[in-house]
């Protein structure tokens, strides 16, 4: 006896998400931060993982919101309130919070990994966020 089964994918589940879809999901932490990124000296200041950072970014966190809010978690543990949006078609954040306005170039964004470039920050700044 043969017998055949069909099975339909779901299309709602097919539909790639969108960079706001991406963004917002879920809270991001530090994978990796790199300073003086832009010149001969760039410096590998924090690794997840790794016991030897000269900057400790283990308890950093962001959360964006689809709202345009977001919640930050500093190194020192401190909750930091701000807002946040898109630039350039999508291709930069722009963030203000009360430590300042911060523009940063979205290099890679998937479900799992955002890598982000800031020309401006300590020479600099390249980092990878990933989800805790």
């Amino acid at each position: 006896m043969t017998s055949l089964v069909s099975c339909k994918k779901d299309s709602t589940n097919d539909a790639p998400k969108t960079k706001m879809e991406l963004l917002t999901s879920k809270t991001w932490v530090f994978d990796e931060y790199i300073t003086n990124y832009n010149s001969s000296t760039g410096s590998l200041v924090y690794k997840k993982g790794k016991t030897s950072n000269s900057l400790n970014l283990s308890v950093n966190s962001t959360k964006f919101n689809s709202d345009g809010t977001e919640t930050e978690i500093n190194q020192n543990g401190q909750t930091v309130n701000g807002t946040w949006q898109f630039l350039n078609n999508e291709t930069q954040t722009k963030t203000t919070n009360p430590v300042g306005t911060f523009t940063s170039t979205i290099i890679t964004l998937t479900e799992n990994s955002y890598i982000w470039y800031d020309a401006t920050a300590n020479n600099g700044t390249y980092a990878k966020m990933i989800h805790p």
